[in-house]
C-alpha cells in the first residue's frame, strides 16, 4: 500500500500567492519562499513579522476582566433552575 502524502487541495497560483503573502506580511527583511522545486527538500518555516509578536505587559486581573461571564452563567442557572421547576410541576398535572 502507497504512503499517503498531505497535499493541499488548492491550485498552485493560490498557494503561491499565500507563499507571497506570509513571507512578505511583516517586513521586507524576510526571506522570500523557496523554489518549488526545493519545497520537497526543505519544509519553508514560517517566520513571525514584527507586528505579529505581542509583548507582554502587567498581568491582567482575569476575574475583573471577564466578570460579565459569571454574571451571565448564574442568569442561565437560575433559569434552567426555573425552567426545571416548571417541568416539575407540569409533569404532575399532564
Amino acid at each position: 500500500m502507497a504512503k499517503k502524502t498531505r497535499k493541499p487541495n488548492l491550485p498552485q497560483a493560490t498557494l503561491e500567492r499565500a507563499r507571497r503573502e506570509l513571507y512578505t506580511a511583516g517586513s521586507e527583511q524576510v526571506t522570500a519562499p523557496p523554489a518549488q522545486s526545493d519545497v520537497k527538500s526543505a519544509q519553508p518555516t514560517a517566520q513571525r513579522s514584527p507586528a505579529l509578536k505581542t509583548k507582554l505587559g502587567a498581568p491582567v486581573d482575569l476575574r475583573q476582566e471577564y466578570a460579565y461571564v459569571l454574571t451571565d452563567l448564574q442568569n442561565m442557572a437560575m433559569l434552567a433552575a426555573a425552567l426545571g421547576a416548571i417541568l416539575i410541576v407540569l409533569s404532575f398535572f399532564l
